[in-house]
């Protein structure tokens, strides 16, 4: 594993390949775990979306180490679609984790995309329930992990829109014009660890921008995560760190 320095709060660990980037990923989220439940007695993981985190759920939901019946998981964001629907996130989490463990599994805080609700009342009762894990505020995350997209999206933060800086969630619209649901910059300035995970060369000059360029979270939202005061990770293969400075 090399690790690439950036500037601002952004510590980026490179691996080889995909799939060594996916058994790092759950490796890590292993031990992560582990920790939070031997120190609190809980832990609480936010999952991205997407294509690249799939393999790294498969290799997560083989760590018999894990005391799931002490984990929470949460989507970070979510299509206002039903779990059955190949788009959902929940979906995706269910079918390559979930599914796979032996015996008693997490608790996943669904955002219950598929009730017929619209995204504004489904973010508000998402909040609620974050604000029930925890009676002072914002629920701090022992591990949130987060896509981006070529755009400089993460999670369903778009560029073009300033978000409310103190949202724990929020409702928003990609630019298709498809209504999202989004962990808000609060609930990510409140992880105890944080790291944006992807592959592949399409995500190179995207990740300098973000790691490397001026910060500019409007216009690239991926930086209200990696750039965030208290410092954040990347953790990417080869391919996709190939344009970093120290790359």
């Amino acid at each position: 594993m090399a690790e690439v320095g950036a500037p601002g709060h952004c510590r980026v660990l490179v691996q080889p390949d995909p799939e060594a980037l996916a058994r790092f990923t759950a490796a890590t989220t292993t031990l992560i775990i582990q920790e939070a439940v031997a120190r609190r007695g809980a832990a609480l993981v936010g999952l991205p979306g997407g294509e690249t985190p799939r393999r790294f759920l498969e290799l997560l939901a083989e760590q018999s180490e894990v005391d799931w019946a002490r984990v929470v998981l949460l989507p970070a964001d979510e299509r206002v679609v039903p779990p059955a629907d190949p788009r959902s996130n929940e979906g995706m989490i269910r079918r390559c984790l979930l599914e796979r463990i032996a015996g008693p599994g997490p608790r996943l805080l669904s955002w219950e995309a598929g009730s017929g609700l619209g995204a504004a009342e489904l973010c508000a009762n998402f909040r609620g329930l974050l604000l029930n894990l925890d009676s002072g505020g914002a629920p701090a995350m022992d591990l949130c992990l987060l896509g981006m997209g070529q755009d400089g999206h993460t999670a369903s933060l778009f560029p073009g829109r300033e978000y409310d800086q103190g949202s724990l969630a929020l409702d928003s619209t990609s630019p298709a014009g498809e209504p999202r649901l989004s962990l808000g910059p609060a609930a990510l300035r409140a992880a105890r660890r944080l790291a944006l995970l992807l592959a592949g060369p399409e995500k190179s000059e995207t990740l300098v921008r973000v790691a490397e360029g001026p910060y500019d979270p409007i216009s690239l939202p991926a930086q209200l995560a990696a750039r965030r005061p208290q410092g954040a990770e990347v953790w990417c293969d080869g391919a996709a760190a190939a344009m970093l400075t120290g790359g």
